[in-house]
């Protein structure tokens, strides 16, 4: 079973205190969201289970109903939401510009979590969960039902005369397509730039170390100097692990980076992500020390 289909963490960034006044939300979330919970169940065997949030926001803030599903056998899950079953727990959120917190309606000392909306997608993680226990979720949209409409009579149309047929030379053979590349740019147009620097993570796992949260201020701080530059964040991983595993882990890692920089102002559109996964390692030994440096998260500058 594949461990992670593409699930990200919020970064050191969001943690409270970091910023001193909470933007107005930018983002309504109301609907249902159905996706995925990732984490560990009895003897850290990776879990994916399917999991509904139904919300309802009034402002920034709202109420909403979480299911997690085959949770009971996952002891990182909080207990409130083991015992829940199907039933769900009540919640309530607050939002602040594009993230989401949500918490049980009885505490947050229950039940609490952080999550990043990017589009028609939520990313997120339950807070103190250990090991890690992470949300990948989609908007649902609403199918609307029509009444089948009754089929028009055919109507008689005059035969056509045939026309004496004609001798076409064969087209040539098309040339074969290449397959496309994931959604990276063209390399051309994205180059490395001394202003910004890479970021490294810790062996299978997505989280922005302080260390290299220090590095991507700076990077925000070129950004914002640059307002004209758009910037490529590729996810790399080291070799351990299936080619499969290692792709989404690689996306984890860059769409995390994403949002620690969305955190710091910069705008989503000037931002792309991709993954290669263990495809462009920056050593081949078989150590610690080589594997450490490729797993990164590095950026190109157009």
């Amino acid at each position: 079973m594949m461990r992670g289909l593409a699930a990200a963490v919020l970064v050191a960034g969001l943690v409270t205190g970091c910023v001193t006044a909470r933007p107005p939300a930018s983002v309504d979330v109301t609907g249902r969201w159905a996706g995925l919970w990732l984490g560990s169940g009895a003897g850290l065997i990776p879990r994916e289970e399917d999991t509904t949030l139904d919300l309802v926001q009034a402002g920034a803030r709202g109420t909403g109903r979480l299911i997690m599903e085959g949770a009971l056998a996952s002891h990182s899950v909080p207990d409130v939401a083991r015992d829940s079953g199907l039933t769900g727990m009540k919640m309530l959120f607050d939002v602040s510009g594009n993230r989401v917190r949500l918490w049980h309606e009885l505490g947050g000392e229950h039940f609490e979590a952080e999550l990043v909306v990017l589009g028609d997608r939520m990313l997120g993680y339950v807070l103190g969960s250990d090991p890690p226990v992470r949300f990948d979720l989609r908007r649902q949209i609403a199918q609307v039902a029509t009444a089948p409409t009754a089929p028009a009579p055919p109507v008689e149309r005059p035969r056509p005369v045939e026309a004496p047929p004609v001798a076409i030379a064969p087209a040539p053979p098309a040339e074969p397509a290449s397959p496309p590349r994931r959604d990276a740019p063209p390399p051309t147009e994205f180059r490395a730039t001394a202003g910004v620097r890479t970021i490294n993570f810790d062996f299978d796992r997505a989280d922005i170390r302080p260390g290299d949260a220090a590095i991507l201020d700076a990077n925000a701080d070129w950004l914002r100097v640059n307002p004209d530059r758009q910037v490529l964040i590729e996810g790399h991983c080291d070799e351990r692990g299936t080619a499969e595993y290692n792709l989404a882990l690689g996306e984890r890692r860059a769409l995390a980076t994403k949002a620690y920089l969305l955190a710091r102002g910069i705008a989503e559109t000037r931002m792309t992500v991709t993954s290669y996964g263990v495809e462009r390692p920056l050593c081949r030994e078989k150590a610690e020390s080589c594997w450490a440096r490729n797993r990164r998260a590095e950026f190109l500058i157009k």
